[in-house]
């Protein structure tokens, strides 16, 4: 031994090499947020058909005959049914003259809550949007208050979006009720 210290590392090559393993890392992680973001939501999307959609109408018929009887009614309405409807009014729609556009739009009901998972197209790029939560009805409108909000696989706080999400549907006057109950939309009618 002869006395010598070793070598002392550069503060500099020190600074350098930190700051491109925080480069790496901080890339790691967009990318891997990049991928929760676009990726599909784990609800399946339901079936919707010609029958479902059949259904549908023949029960909205049900509740106007029995509200112009002056006689109270009740109708239940399946996922499949409200998904049929959906689709015939995404196909009958015309687009929005806004850069966003709803391509699909699917709906769940478990237990008393509604999930609507919405296709959005955001400048050519393709986002899921799932919104779950319950149905309030007041003033013959039915509005799905959010209690959980997601882009992908991403939760986001459901303040953000407050104002931004408006799932709401005006409903006749006839009607007095409407829930999601047992897995079934429930409307009432007077």
């Amino acid at each position: 031994m002869n006395g010598e210290l070793p070598d002392q590392p550069n503060p500099w090559s020190v600074f350098k090499r930190v700051l491109r393993y925080a480069a790496l890392a901080s890339l790691v992680v967009s990318l891997v947020f990049l991928w929760m973001l676009l990726s599909k939501p784990a609800l399946p999307p339901a079936e919707a058909s010609a029958e479902a959609a059949a259904s549908f109408a023949e029960k909205l018929a049900r509740l106007t005959r029995a509200h112009e009887l002056g006689m109270a009614s009740e109708v239940h309405f399946t996922a499949a049914e409200i998904n049929s409807q959906i689709q015939e009014w995404l196909k009958t729609s015309p687009p929005p003259d806004s850069g966003t556009t709803v391509k699909n739009g699917t709906v769940a009901l478990e237990d008393d809550r509604m999930i609507a998972v919405l296709t959005v197209e955001v400048r050519g790029i393709e986002l899921y949007l799932t919104v779950d939560g319950r149905l309030n009805f007041a003033n013959h409108s039915v509005r799905l208050v959010p209690s959980e909000i997601r882009i992908g696989k991403v939760a986001l706080p459901v303040a953000w979006f407050e104002r931004k999400i408006d799932m709401h549907m005006e409903l006749p006057e006839a009607v007095t009720a409407a829930r999601v109950e047992s897995g079934a939309l429930v409307i009432e009618a007077q």
